[in-house]
């Protein structure tokens, strides 16, 4: 890190303050001049922005646009080392601190003593040619709370102290930080000016101007009571229309009436009920919030937030637009964004993506945001707690050096989790590994990941090509849709590579008739296919309220040819920790066919379903076998699995049962 500017990096200042017309080449040239009448070592030096602010060739505000659009931006370690307020030895110790605390460097130069809060200040002010004022002894008006809620005021430390109808005056902790007087600048469309003062100045301001206020020393908002999980999502002001230069908002103070906190709330209980969707339905006058839990959609009593949903469901529409980096004027298209925010568990934090859908409809725009949480990101296949069998023949799959793996199932049934499982099982140090993912999920180190986008051409079966050139072992295509990506996922697998993918099948064996019906030739199909995971998701016995029990007895003769003796049954009765349904979390049951010499005969030779069917039953662990073997141990129920596994897996399993018993 430099202490001062080069006279390099002061030349392609001014020459940009001259190419932008902020000045003129002889402002510049003279503000030069002043500039080299004082030596760099001298604590009277000064920047050339700071020159130019003193001679009025160009304002604060016109500096600091500058040096925030084009990269300029002034460094608080460089100001108090450049004003000798601490040296670079005690600079580069604060640095290395703040690497490990992830606090901010005037925090831990606080802490170490190594600068009183006073000097600091002073010292920022006088480089920054911003004002230092004590904000003490100001009377600010509280109705300033409305246009700066208390939740962002104290994320980034920052007090409102005075307005105008064209300019809004604030006093900052850090007035380095010019990210937020842009974002307010954007959002209020009022001119921001900064002003700073002592720490302790700040606190009481910040304590007079938002009183009864919970101020517990983190920018988090606490999701539950009972709950060590908060959520770090502030956003603010109103930003219903950018087609006119809008007035602040006089908005309910109450944190309860904000749309910005509604939404926040929202996204806190989604997360606390381990939600994987959020849909957001409006309908007359009204907003529906359904939560995907465990797979199914369930509504829940909001109590007095629903009141509030209702009343500032088109504001937090827009709110959700702005995180989403979407255009919150258009409400006649869909759009999709996302955005990424932190939880905190057990005092640490967790990174969320939150993948937002807006799709317009009869009484309004409806959103769907999927919750990705990076701590629940696929591991490996032994993780995803398969049979010990199963487990130990899909690894022994994914450990093939080339040919082509399919995972099937229908929408929702996890088979992007148990692609994504396969690929870290199948990468070991050495190996190129390549994606194409719609869209990415997960972020790996070890792979490289590309996004599809059709509109640009970037599809599937151009990404393969592409691929074929970077020299990779591993191949993984999020899903083989059309003909094209068929025909070139199968002749990247004949050339040597190791190629995963999914398709929409019901069973494994329908992934023959799915490649066929894409115009495959079963040659091709034969010489490349070495497996096929079909596969669904059942959902969890609640280990909090389980107890025994016994199926009715169409249920059980609906499974099995002759009641079992070998299962102990159970079922959750329903509790707070389950929302009273009995189920918590979900387990994954799957079968796994690896087509045999004999099963790739009668692909070459397009044999009837049926005969392909009977001969694959000898290279297939049947789903229906998994499913039992957790039936067996009690993770879930007959009830959810005749309501996941086809009537036609259940019949076939049942018939060959009689078969055996009969036998």
């Amino acid at each position: 890190m430099t202490t001062k500017q080069s006279p390099e990096e002061t030349s392609k200042l001014g020459l940009l303050l001259v190419d932008k017309g902020f000045i003129t080449s002889e402002q510049l040239h003279t503000a030069l001049r002043l500039q080299r009448a004082t030596p760099p070592t001298s604590p009277d030096y000064k920047y050339l922005g700071q020159i130019l602010v003193e001679q009025k060739y160009i304002d604060a505000q016109q500096l600091q646009f500058i040096m925030q659009k084009f990269g300029k931006k002034s460094r608080l370690g460089d100001i108090l080392v450049r004003c000798k307020a601490i040296t670079e030895q005690e600079l580069q110790i604060a640095l290395a601190e703040q690497r490990k605390s992830g606090e901010r460097l005037g925090t831990v130069l606080l802490k170490k003593s190594m600068v009183s809060d006073e000097t600091m200040r002073q010292a920022l002010s006088s480089q920054l040619n911003i004002p230092y004022i004590d904000i003490s002894r100001l009377n600010i008006d509280h109705n300033l709370t409305k246009i700066i809620n208390r939740d962002y005021a104290f994320k980034h430390k920052i007090i409102p102290i005075s307005m105008t109808d064209t300019s809004i005056t604030l006093a900052m902790d850090d007035p380095t930080n010019t990210d937020v007087a842009s974002e307010l600048e954007m959002f209020t469309r009022l001119k921001v000016n900064i002003v700073t003062s002592s720490q302790s100045a700040i606190k009481g301001a910040f304590n007079r101007l938002y009183p009864g206020e919970n101020q517990s020393g983190s920018s988090d908002t606490t999701l539950d009571d009972d709950s060590d999980t908060s959520l770090d999502i502030s956003f603010d002001l109103d930003d219903e229309s950018t087609d006119e230069i809008r007035k602040p908002q006089y908005v309910e103070a109450h944190e309860s009436k904000r749309a910005d906190l509604v939404v926040q709330k929202i996204l806190g209980w989604a997360l606390q009920k381990q939600a994987s969707d959020i849909h957001m339905e409006n309908l007359d006058h009204h907003m529906v919030i359904r939560f995907r839990i465990d797979g199914l959609l369930q509504e829940f009593d909001l109590g007095s937030l629903q009141d509030d949903i209702n009343l500032f469901h088109r504001e937090m529409v827009s709110r959700i637009k702005i995180l989403g980096k979407l255009d919150i004027a258009e409400r006649r298209l869909a759009q999709d964004g996302s955005f990424r925010s932190h939880i905190v568990r057990n005092g640490e934090k967790t990174n969320i993506d939150f993948r937002i859908s807006i799709v317009p409809s009869y009484y309004g725009e409806n959103i769907v945001i999927r919750i990705l949480d990076s701590q629940k990101a696929p591991s490996t296949i032994e993780n995803l707690k398969f049979s010990s069998k199963l487990t130990e023949k899909m690894t022994k799959l994914f450990m093939a050096n080339t040919g082509i793996i399919l995972v099937t199932g229908p929408t929702g049934s996890g088979k992007s989790t148990t692609l994504q499982s396969g690929l870290l099982t199948a990468y070991r140090p050495g190996l190129k590994v390549v994606t194409a993912e719609d869209p990415i999920e997960y972020v790996y180190d070890h792979f490289m990941q590309c996004e599809v986008n059709e509109k640009i051409g970037l599809t599937f079966a151009s990404y393969i090509r592409v691929f074929l050139r970077h020299d990779p072992e591993i191949i993984m295509i999020g899903e083989i849709r059309d003909s094209e990506t068929a025909e070139m996922a199968i002749r990247a697998a004949q050339t040597g590579h190791l190629v995963l993918s999914t398709l929409h099948t019901n069973d494994s064996l329908g992934a023959i008739s799915r490649l066929a019906g894409l115009g495959i030739d079963p040659s091709m199909i034969s010489s490349s296919l070495i497996g096929v995971i079909s596969q669904r998701l059942a959902r969890r016995v609640c280990e909090n309220c389980a107890e025994p029990y016994t199926p009715a007895p169409d249920l059980i003769n609906e499974f099995f040819p002759a009641p079992p003796t070998d299962i102990e049954w159970r079922k959750g009765t329903g509790c707070d920790r389950c929302n009273h349904t009995g189920y918590k979390g979900r387990v994954a049951i799957a079968e796994l066919w690896e087509p045999s010499h004999h099963d790739m005969l009668l692909i070459n030779k397009k044999a009837e379903f049926e005969e392909l069917k009977i001969s694959a039953r000898n290279s297939t662990i049947p789903l229906i076998e998994e499913a039992v073997i957790k039936l067996k141990a009690g993770e879930t129920t007959l009830d959810e699995l005749t309501r996941i596994i086809p009537f036609s897996f259940i019949e076939d399993y049942r018939e060959q049962q009689r078969l055996q018993l009969q036998s």
